[in-house]
């Protein structure tokens, strides 16, 4: 598509944005507490908007819905279109949850607009993940979206494309992760926001917030370990160095042949969950090699896969994170312990953020350096730890708080 037929098309598709914001703004509300809906579907990510949900189900003021859709959506066409299993709505139900299921039927989908929502929640930004009935441009006709992210982009080319106009031009309220996504989707669409069809704030990351509480949990990821000094490796899920890059196929041999040697340290790894399914397409690893390197992992007494969908209480039990460029590096920063940063051939530019954090970071290039970083955090050398509280501080200041500062400001919104 030419450049100016891109031009056209943003604006069109802008012009249509705004048709659908003003007709939810003329629908009328008839019920005094604020219904919120937050639609779940990629369960990892849940940790990043439940600290919100939480503090609006226990606020009188609101009536909110979980409402999961399956897992298994790509390109608004369902992966199986005799899909009638929702494995999102049985995992919130099996922990506990008051869930609504998407899923009513064959390819059929709950109606929304009949909900009468005044706010839909989605963390995961973007459309093709969504069946039709749930893409942006469409429950923007009779609900404001707001956006938790359920990553934080650590560069800025990730940052631009993560903020996909498809998808945020139908947004009412991003509550962004960091001041820099709120200026590149503010860049994006300053029109709308100057018309004031969109609100874009930076209020804090509820996400750290769940971190701080795990570390109440007891984490089942650990459950094989039976030693002191705990390491979690989180390897990137692509090689290409434009999309950051993965230290995999450097470390995952000698990673265990080290453990094989060094009986009195447990490993945990916790690769990408796409990483595996896209090596097989890029042909850089075939089924058999996954399934041999997993066997190998699962033979070792002191190594294991971290299978568990939420995270947070395996990081309060390990000892130390290595890994790559990745959006868990600032919510292990939370933690305090130490991070061993794998440098990659990214080619990529780190945001601000993403460079002060990794001066908090110990950075190797090769196994020699992790190695020699290993043994000496092992040994209680960690030359990093004042340095990793200051930069906590800095860059994410009252934790705690920002959950209630976003349901204060959907209050303020709702009976402005």
């Amino acid at each position: 598509m030419t450049s100016l037929k891109q031009g056209v098309f943003r604006i069109l598709s802008d012009m249509k944005a705004v048709y659908n914001f003003i007709c939810e703004g003329r629908i009328k509300r008839d019920s005094e507490r604020i219904r919120v809906g937050f639609l779940c579907q990629y369960i990892p990510a849940w940790n990043k908007t439940q600290p919100v949900y939480d503090a609006m189900k226990e606020d009188e003021r609101f009536q909110v819905f979980l409402i999961c859709v399956p897992s298994g959506i790509s390109d608004q066409k369902l992966v199986n279109p005799d899909l009638e299993e929702n494995d999102t709505y049985d995992y919130f139900q099996n922990h506990g949850y008051e869930a609504v299921n998407a899923l009513t039927g064959r390819n059929s989908w709950l109606d929304l607009e009949q909900m009468k929502l005044d706010y839909v929640f989605c963390s995961r930004p973007y459309n093709s993940y969504m069946p039709r009935p749930y893409i942006s441009s469409k429950v923007s006709r009779y609900s404001k979206i707001c956006c938790l992210v359920y990553g934080m982009s650590m560069t800025k080319p990730i940052q631009e494309m993560v903020l996909n106009r498809d998808f945020f031009r139908n947004v009412y309220y991003y509550f962004a992760e960091c001041d820099y996504a709120r200026q590149v989707n503010l860049r994006h669409h300053n029109c709308l926001n100057k018309l004031g069809f969109q609100k874009n704030v930076y209020l804090g990351m509820p996400a750290l917030t769940q971190i701080l509480e795990a570390k109440k949990e007891k984490s089942p990821a650990w459950d094989f370990s039976g030693n002191e000094f705990k390491v979690m490796w989180t390897p990137r899920w692509t090689s290409a160095p434009d999309l950051g890059g993965t230290n995999f196929f450097l470390y995952k041999d000698v990673l265990l042949e080290y453990a094989e040697e060094h009986k009195d340290m447990d490993f945990l790894f916790r690769p990408h969950p796409l990483m595996f399914d896209n090596f097989i397409r890029t042909g850089e690893m075939t089924e058999e090699e996954i399934k041999a390197y997993k066997d190998r992992v699962e033979s070792l007494p002191n190594v294991s896969f971290d299978r568990e969908q939420e995270y947070g209480a395996a990081f309060w039990a390990s000892s130390v994170l290595i890994s790559d460029i990745s959006s868990i590096l600032p919510e292990y920063f939370v933690t305090g312990k130490p991070l061993i940063y794998c440098a990659s051939n990214m080619v990529l530019e780190p945001t601000d953020m993403t460079v002060r954090l990794f001066e908090g970071c110990y950075v190797v290039y090769n196994s020699k350096e992790l190695f020699s970083c290993l043994w000496e955090l092992k040994n209680g050398r960690d030359s990093l730890a004042e340095k990793r509280r200051e930069i906590a501080r800095e860059l994410f200041g009252d934790m705690e708080n920002a959950s209630t500062r976003i349901v204060e400001a959907l209050v303020k919104d709702r009976y402005r």
